[in-house]
């Protein structure tokens, strides 16, 4: 079997819960912010009034934290309501651009400063900042460390680019790692970090840099080409990039570093910013003049569900499936398929919860939905003489969770 078909079904195989199901899409142009609630198909685009040039958000247990660029201010949000609890001052000229958070604080990159900002998340404080490189953006947090993209001077073809580590508690740069020309995006997996460099927009074209955090160091880089930009990375490795103009979509294998679909064959996609889990794929095309489109795929890529968000879309974010507010996702559903191993021919009886209804998907090992199964009141049944012998998987999907798993067919 082709192990990039195994990877999808590996997701398939790993139970999993329609978490993280909130998204948050910040509108820029429109100056709002999008909530999106996957469970219920509800679109609120004006969840929240945002800022003067509203750029990134940091989804944190309780708040929506919004860095507005226009402003120098980090805006802190209600994420039950929408509502502005407070706006942060960063610092002058600062032109804030993205923020992450850390026992408490939150730190922030002015890309007009060259600084890396420290925040006290209870009182809004500045506490201090740290002289990073040039124009820093993005940034990520592993392994107590913090890493700062730095995309260099654009003047010079981004002479420059290279990403900081910072020691958080010193607020010390302990090390400057030189990468790809414009650094703009970064992703962990498999205690790795890639880094998605957009080029210069003409002829020198993108790549990803891994750095090994061991070392700080660059061990490999991986020649997608194009212009690409925001990075997400699959529980089981395979890498998606979104085109730094929103007209493409890369990808690459983390595990190996083998190209999939590089510049010169992208995926059938437009993507802007993108993030996911185990269970979906979600796209932001910007349709720039326009309201943007919000695709949601399933991980086999065939398309899920589709919203209409507003106007330049320039940040995309999940509640965290860790957080214990009122908006966390559902307990998991119950589910039990039985007999298994079947025989074909045989009934077999899905059993759930008793209030559960929903549908579920029966899949073959290349990934193709052979069946949609309506559960009622928690119990289903498939019958499968039409189904040869062999390995399937299922999926279920309901308002009360989701499950996955596989079974068997024998003669």
């Amino acid at each position: 079997m082709n192990r990039h078909w195994l990877a999808i079904l590996a997701m398939l195989l790993c139970p999993w819960l329609l978490m993280g199901q909130t998204l948050f899409v910040v509108n820029s142009q429109s100056r709002t912010l999008s909530r999106i609630e996957l469970t219920t198909d509800t679109v609120d685009n004006n969840f929240a009034s945002l800022g003067n040039i509203p750029n990134k958000v940091l989804v944190t247990e309780d708040y929506l934290w919004v860095v507005n660029s226009g402003d120098n201010s980090l805006q802190k949000i209600s994420t039950q309501t929408g509502a502005t609890l407070a706006n942060h001052f960063v610092a002058v000229s600062s032109n804030p651009w993205d923020a992450v958070y850390l026992d408490g604080y939150i730190y922030i990159t002015g890309l007009m400063t060259s600084r890396l900002y420290k925040m006290d998340a209870s009182s809004g404080a500045v506490l201090g900042y740290v002289t990073v490189g040039t124009a820093p953006g993005a940034l990520l947090v592993f392994e107590n460390k913090i890493y700062v993209c730095n995309t260099g001077n654009y003047m010079t073809n981004y002479a420059g680019s290279s990403v900081s580590v910072v020691n958080p508690a010193s607020m010390e740069v302990i090390k400057t790692i030189p990468v790809h020309a414009n650094p703009q995006s970064l992703a962990e997996y498999n205690g790795m970090i890639h880094v998605s460099s957009t080029g210069n927009w003409t002829d020198i074209e993108g790549k990803i840099s891994v750095i090994d955090p061991s070392v700080d160091d660059v061990s490999h880089t991986i020649p997608l080409g194009g212009t690409p930009g925001r990075i997400w990375i699959s529980p089981n490795g395979l890498a998606y990039v979104g085109d730094g103009e929103g007209y493409s979509l890369y990808r690459y294998d983390a595990n190996d570093y083998s190209m999939l679909n590089p510049a010169s064959n992208p995926l059938p996609f437009a993507a802007s910013e993108l993030i996911g889990n185990g269970s979906m794929l979600a796209l932001l095309s910007p349709q720039w003049g326009e309201n943007a489109t919000l695709q949601i795929l399933h991980p086999d890529l065939s398309s899920w569900k589709n919203f209409t968000v507003r106007m330049m879309p320039s940040d995309l974010k999940m509640l965290d499936q860790s957080s214990s507010n009122s908006d966390a996702s559902q307990a998991p559903a119950i589910l039990r398929i039985y007999p298994n191993p079947a025989r074909i021919g045989s009934t077999i009886r899905i059993e759930g919860k008793e209030s559960q209804n929903g549908s579920l998907e029966i899949f073959n090992v290349k990934g193709q939905k052979l069946a949609s199964v309506p559960i009622t009141r928690g119990l289903a049944e498939l019958h499968t003489e039409s189904f040869p012998s062999g390995m399937y998987f299922y999926r279920l999907n309901s308002p009360q969770g989701s499950a996955s798993g596989k079974y068997i067919l024998t003669r």
